[in-house]
């Protein structure tokens, strides 16, 4: 199957025709977050690639139109980076958190 981005270098605008460009829009905020650092590690601390790094693969894959099958831990890795953990990709920002002082950062 040939992919209309580059899986290890995605443009962080959705590829033309792309049928859910908003997942595109998060799933890179998310994978630009989690890239690889030195040793194996990634950007947050953990073993490379993190399963940030991997939601946001699939993510990809799914704006794309692209089915995944996933289990259901995976979608949670997914939206819990996207949506709690990470303030930048909120599109309300990290003030609207329902517990009051805004998401913490538990990726590393």
């Amino acid at each position: 199957m040939r992919l209309p981005f580059d899986p290890d270098d995605p443009p962080a605008e959705p590829p033309p025709g792309c049928p859910l460009p908003t997942i595109w829009r998060l799933a890179y905020a998310l994978h630009e977050r989690h890239r690889p650092a030195d040793d194996g590690i990634c950007a947050c601390g953990v073993r490379y690639p993190c399963a940030s790094r991997r939601a946001s693969l699939r993510a990809f894959l799914e704006a794309c139109g692209v089915p995944v099958r996933v289990p259901p831990s995976d979608l949670f890795d997914l939206w819990h980076g996207i949506l709690l953990v990470d303030p930048a990709t909120r599109p309300d920002g990290p003030s609207a958190s329902p517990h009051g002082a805004g998401p913490q950062n538990l990726d590393g």
